[in-house]
């Protein structure tokens, strides 16, 4: 079944008018889209996990997000459990506060004190940490998106390296390596490559390293010659780096792509000793949506990363949380007096995101089993799609995408426009990647039929593209 189009809903609908109000302002919004634009799709007006009634052009229509970029992590009753705690709690709040009573405050600035719910969601946090040793000096920082839990990550090992400096002779390590394609937030204020300006015309922020990428593959040659490259890298630089960042499944820049297992491995054990401390950013692929039965990937593959971030839907998606928990050094940087700068008004400081947050760190493990068998559905519906000439298919779990592999990049761009209209068509809405595909990262548990349903429409749309590209 395919898009369903309808006239207004009734008139008297106050969801329905706000969104017409939301529709009319469009023009004055800068986003996901060329500003001023109005053709982007509007308001949503109800959703129950992947099935959506949006208003796009004056019509409401529903669609299946099988996307949204990890955003949603439950459904139905599973979020509504895990949003209860802090229902209540303002609840409670608004009770106290129209009485003029002092309240359970909901956000506290941490220059004034921290929020209550704080200690329950580290203690929950600590028996996922990734690490076969995780001691009593391991430490965290909490931020409110990706991008800035990684800026953290980062600060946190640059200073212990410059606290190892100090009692070295070696040269400072203050350089960063990073993928040669890789997105960790807006590349204009995060990390990433290629770098980009952080504004038009500055110059680009220097600082950041490239190292090369495997080719995707788990051959022996494949293996052996990324590590020739890769040593080569280090040769060239790991004197002057002091942190590398991996990303053990790769986000938008490659749409879902898993490092080789046994490459990643290698790569980080051979980083590690040449001193190079490990910062794995696992904001898309943790939270056990990779389907290999634990939180962090990390942990799973046996990674042993200095550091690893977690954020997305870790508060379920309402409210606003990430942050990155460092193995160990919180001894090390206490004796030397050193205190992190990326730190801010409201990093921490949400009684709301905390309380929802241990609630999911709670319910999440029980899905674990269930997005491994997801994924075992994605291959077998999409899987026959890729076939190395026209799309590739690649994932883990519940996160998958695919991308175009046409190496014209204008062919790749123009597959991508005609994919966004059959998806409009047949109902179901991917995350569109810029490299030219999509991916899919639906919540934890959904239905497997619902699942299925989504994916035939997407072999649908495919199968659409690569018949009208065959036409042209």
């Amino acid at each position: 079944m395919g898009l369903k189009r309808c006239a207004k809903p009734n008139e008297d609908d106050a969801c329905f008018k706000e969104a017409e109000r939301t529709q009319a302002v469009l023009p004055h919004l800068a986003g996901r889209a060329p500003v001023g634009s109005s053709s982007i799709v509007g308001a949503v007006l109800k959703k129950q996990c992947t099935r959506t009634e949006r208003l796009h052009g004056g019509e409401v229509e529903e669609t299946l997000v099988l996307g949204a970029a990890c955003s949603e992590v439950l459904s139905g009753p599973r979020l509504a459990k895990v949003l209860r705690p802090a229902v209540d709690l303002q609840r409670r709040a608004l009770e106290d506060l129209a009485e003029g009573k002092a309240s359970e405050p909901l956000s506290i600035h941490t220059s004034a004190g921290l929020p209550s719910p704080l200690g329950a969601f580290v203690e929950a946090l600590s028996a996922h940490l990734p690490w076969s040793d995780a001691g009593a000096d391991w430490f965290l920082n909490l931020q409110l998106e990706g991008a800035t839990a990684v800026w953290a990550g980062v600060e946190a090992l640059m200073r212990l390296q410059q606290v190892s400096d100090k009692t070295s002779a070696g040269p400072q390590r203050g350089y960063l390596a990073v993928g040669e394609r890789s997105y960790h937030g807006p590349k204009t204020t995060a990390l990433g490559q290629p770098a980009e300006a952080r504004w038009p015309g500055a110059p680009r922020t220097q600082g950041q390293v490239p190292y090369p990428l495997p080719t995707g593959g788990d051959t022996d040659a494949e293996h052996e010659s990324f590590l020739r490259r890769f040593d080569a890298f280090l040769d060239e630089h790991a004197q002057y780096l002091g942190v590398i960042l991996f990303e053990p499944q790769w986000g938008s820049s490659f749409a879902g792509r898993p490092w080789p297992k046994r490459t990643l491995q290698e790569a980080i054990q051979r980083s590690r000793a040449r001193g190079i401390l490990v910062l794995c950013d696992e904001i898309m692929c943790g939270l056990g949506r990779h389907g290999q039965g634990t939180l962090f990937l990390s942990k799973a593959w046996g990674l042993e990363p200095d550091a690893v971030t977690f954020g997305k839907s870790i508060a379920a998606g309402p409210f606003p949380m990430s942050g990155v928990a460092v193995r160990k050094g919180a001894r090390a940087l206490g004796v030397a007096g050193s205190k992190v700068v990326q730190c801010h008004t409201y990093a921490g400081s949400s009684a709301l995101a905390l309380l929802t947050a241990r609630e999911v760190i709670e319910e999440v493990p029980k899905w674990f089993e269930h997005a491994a068998h997801m994924g075992e559905v994605v291959a077998e519906i999409l899987g026959p799609c890729s076939d190395g000439k026209f799309f590739q298919v690649q994932g883990l779990g519940l996160m998958w995408g695919g991308l175009f592999v046409d190496p014209d990049a204008t062919q790749r761009q123009k597959a991508l426009a005609l994919l966004r209209d059959a998806c409009k068509q047949e109902g179901v809405w991917p995350y569109f990647v810029p490299a030219g595909g999509f991916m899919m990262t639906p919540p934890m548990d959904i239905d497997e039929s619902e699942l299925r349903d989504g994916l035939q429409r997407l072999v649908r749309c495919l199968s659409s593209v690569r018949a009208q590209l065959a036409e042209m």
